[in-house]
């Protein structure tokens, strides 16, 4: 147990997946993927202050929300959060009791494509091991709680493979200037990878990433990324038309040098050569649309 009153902290930024693609399905009915992940320099904010177990008037682990979707989240059982689900596989894999209180500020939308729960989630473990002193490995706890929570819990560029579990660091890529974009509707996974199982012929060919390239230059990285897909996106703009109409206003830009929808949707980014022309499509876009949820950001891993 932790002997001195502590908080401790961490950001949970956003993910985006440069690219995505789906390289088939395991018997088990997990997809195959593969995909390049980096990390904004925003996103939630999660902060743990233990308690003392047993301690009159003391909870055993609440969660208090604030931010811009903290109705939003609250509209779910607290059991069902990432974050307390976290908490209690923390206790089983460390057998301990976890007492005390969770922060969220919740910036991201819900179900978006940029790994805002299971950042949530990934961090609710690296604060629990910071607050309790516990060094054992967390891979398959990870895993556990989601396919994208091993690396957000990384938080670096890397190259996802296999149903998640596999991650390659690709370090050294050259910052991107980016704004991330949401129309402000929530996009099932489940649901496009229905619609990818009965619309598409999944691919058979080798990883892309097999051998990692170096880019000396942003503009070598998009460059690279321009000949890549993300192979949800077509049938997430059929689930969610509004994707589509975020693409055509990012792909209007232009200074823009890629637009994609980062994983299931529904957020999309555009990549810009820099950072003031990111934050003028930003402010542009937003004024034409106050609806959507529009943030400029660096992807830096």
């Amino acid at each position: 147990m932790p002997t001195v009153p502590a908080i401790y902290k961490q950001l949970c930024p956003a993910k985006a997946n440069l690219f995505l693609h789906i390289k088939g399905k395991r018997a088990d009915g997990y997809h195959i993927l593969e995909s390049l992940v980096t990390f904004a320099d925003f996103g939630d904010e999660l902060t743990f202050e233990p308690g003392v177990a047993n301690e009159p008037g003391a909870k055993d682990l609440s969660l208090d929300i604030d931010g811009q979707y903290a109705t939003e989240l609250a509209k779910f059982a607290l059991g069902d959060n990432l974050i307390i689900r976290a908490a209690k596989a923390f206790e089983h894999r460390f057998e301990l009791k976890v007492c005390g209180k969770f922060n969220l500020q919740k910036n991201l939308p819900l179900a978006s494509g940029i790994g805002g729960g299971s950042a949530n989630a990934a961090m609710a473990i690296k604060l629990l091991k910071q607050a309790y002193d516990q060094h054992g490995d967390v891979d398959e706890m990870l895993l556990a709680l989601g396919a994208d929570v091993p690396v957000c819990y990384g938080a670096e560029n890397s190259l996802m493979t296999g149903i998640g579990e596999r991650l390659e660091k690709w370090r050294n890529l050259p910052k991107l200037n980016a704004i991330l974009v949401n129309p402000n509707e929530a996009v099932s996974t489940a649901k496009i990878f229905g619609r990818l199982n009965a619309s598409a012929q999944l691919d058979d060919y080798e990883f892309v990433g097999k051998d990692a390239p170096t880019f000396k230059t942003a503009q070598d990285l998009v460059g690279f990324l321009q000949l890549q897909t993300n192979d949800m996106q077509a049938a997430a703009v059929a689930i969610c038309p509004a994707i589509g109409n975020v693409l055509a206003e990012l792909n209007a830009i232009n200074d823009i040098m890629l637009s994609r929808m980062s994983g299931s949707g529904a957020t999309c980014f555009g990549l810009f050569t820099n950072q003031s022309e990111a934050e003028l499509a930003a402010r542009k876009l937003a004024n034409r649309h106050p609806n959507w949820w529009i943030q400029p950001t660096t992807f830096s891993g």
